[in-house]
């Protein structure tokens, strides 16, 4: 269209020189006056194209922009950069959904876990090397004596491992039979809880209990079932391993106890549930980040749900942190509003 342009103006100048030569001045203005029109339209026209072409490119970009966008329900975000903000997967499976029962009692010590410290021979005591509070393994010398008949001292050695928790005597006193310590091991705890007859019929030993305080949580199953003489309820035994010494003898503690047990299919663990507009949806795994799924749903226990339809097996899940994804739905919703 440029050149057309040049063209035109060029041969304009070269007709205006002809016409000045051969053609009167009245006549002269008139055909400058037509060539002056032609080359306005030739304009006119370069204009008009260019500003459709302008405009269909516009329209072009904005259905493309809106046919690729961001999808709604889509949230954006590397594997690297998921993990970096503690966003954790769990991947969808069969399971089983449980009922249970919930029970109350406290944690207690064996008897075979207390030990009081005594001396073999009647005798004066010349040594104590332990305090209350002192951890003392078995076979650790703890006192010495002078036995009476013999005037010959012995060592006195701990009888089990575990912790001090009476000191009965001291250095220069006589032993006469009394316990000198005490030692308790809490590595292995029982919590006993009570069964009252409305539970009755749905416990028995062998069944797993989640064992429940304020700050932590462990898996056990009841050991023993024991009458309770002159008490409406029996108790329950549950083994309790303390290795940690995240539990105190005298905790006061719950169980959950499963009486109940349904396998199913397809479950999903019920923290990876977010609330979005009035629905419970979850956050599953696609190529780009993480996609909006709603579930039908069937049996839940509390803890995990049946799902009926709306994820399949293998299918991976936010579960850990599936907030922070919806908090970022929120503002991108939030900004396509806008």
């Amino acid at each position: 269209m440029a050149t057309f342009q040049r063209e035109t103006s060029h041969q304009l100048k070269g007709h205006k020189k002809v016409i000045k030569n051969r053609v009167n001045p009245s006549v002269l203005f008139l055909l400058v006056t037509a060539l002056a029109s032609i080359a306005i339209s030739n304009n006119a026209m370069s204009a008009d194209t260019h500003g459709h072409k302008d405009e269909h490119t516009d329209e072009h970009k904005s259905e493309h922009k809106d046919e690729h966008g961001e999808e709604e329900g889509h949230i954006e975000i590397t594997k690297v950069n998921a993990q970096k903000a503690g966003i954790i997967n769990a991947t969808a499976g069969a399971g089983q959904i449980k009922q249970t029962t919930t029970v109350y009692g406290k944690a207690v010590i064996d008897s075979s876990a207390i030990s009081q410290v005594r001396a073999r021979f009647p005798g004066l005591i010349t040594k104590l090397t332990v305090n209350v509070g002192d951890n003392v393994t078995t076979g650790e010398n703890i006192a010495q004596v002078e036995s009476s008949d013999s005037l010959t001292r012995y060592n006195i050695t701990a009888p089990i491992s575990g912790v001090i928790t009476k000191r009965h005597a001291n250095p220069g006193d006589l032993t006469n039979q009394q316990p000198l310590l005490t030692v308790e091991n809490y590595k292995q705890l029982w919590v006993q809880y009570k069964i009252f007859p409305s539970q009755r019929q749905a416990i028995h030993t062998g069944q797993q209990v989640t064992i429940s305080s304020t700050a932590a949580t462990t898996q056990s199953s009841i050991m023993h079932l024991m009458a309770n003489k002159n008490q409406p309820f029996i108790i329950a035994r549950v083994p309790l391993d303390n290795s940690k010494g995240s539990w105190a003898p005298g905790q006061l503690l719950t169980g959950s106890v499963v009486t109940h047990q349904v396998d199913v299919n397809l479950v999903i663990d019920n923290r990876a549930f977010q609330s979005v507009e009035g629905k419970n949806i979850i956050f599953v795994t696609n190529k780009g980040g993480y996609e909006t799924r709603e579930l039908t749903l069937g049996q839940t226990d509390g803890q995990f749900s049946q799902v009926i339809s709306g994820l399949k097996a293998g299918e991976q899940y936010a579960l850990i942190n599936s907030y922070l994804l919806k908090a970022d739905l929120g503002k991108a919703g939030a900004a396509h509003a806008h």
